[in-house]
């Protein structure tokens, strides 16, 4: 077998390596993002988005998600997925993950839904500098971000799995 076959062959393997390690490197970003701007060291991760940088990359990644885990939810921005097992990150176990389709308005690698206190979260840091109060039709949050991160930290006040009515 030449050295090209078995590059072929662990193309998968490949794949899969990237996703975890793009999971792991968004969930350690947000979680010093967070940690630089706020006193919620301890809060654990909650879900996480990874915001694909053009269609190969999200192909990839959802085929090798797709094994790891079902879908839970789908929107027109790309799909939520429930892990049969949890990513260990910096942040404690992760089971809930989105792959979004390519954006061009997001040029941030993705973030990270933190699990807080919301309404005593929200009392003290919506009007810090970095932090933007997003209200959708059926939660908000407040969204964390800097320049001179590649990444958000959000906390929603109501957590994801609540949303998709999912016990973690």
């Amino acid at each position: 077998m030449s050295y090209n076959d078995r590059k072929v062959l662990n193309r998968p393997a490949q794949q899969m390596n990237n996703l975890i390690t793009t999971i792991k490197y968004i969930a350690r970003r947000s979680t010093e993002l967070k940690n630089k701007f706020t006193n919620t060291s301890t809060v654990p991760i909650e879900f996480l988005c990874i915001f694909c940088q053009n269609e190969e990359e999200y192909e990839q990644f959802t085929n090798s998600i797709e094994t790891l885990g079902k879908v839970v939810e789908r929107t027109q921005g790309g799909f939520t997925y429930l892990l049969d097992k949890p990513i260990k990150t910096i942040a404690g176990p992760l089971r809930l993950v989105k792959i979004r389709k390519p954006d061009l308005q997001r040029h941030e690698r993705g973030d990270a839904d933190f699990k807080t206190d919301y309404k005593n979260f929200k009392e003290k840091y919506q009007s810090d500098s970095g932090f933007e109060l997003v209200k959708r039709e059926t939660f908000e949050m407040l969204r964390l971000s800097h320049p001179k991160f590649d990444v958000m930290a959000c906390f929603s006040n109501i957590p994801k799995s609540k949303v998709l009515g999912i016990k973690l």
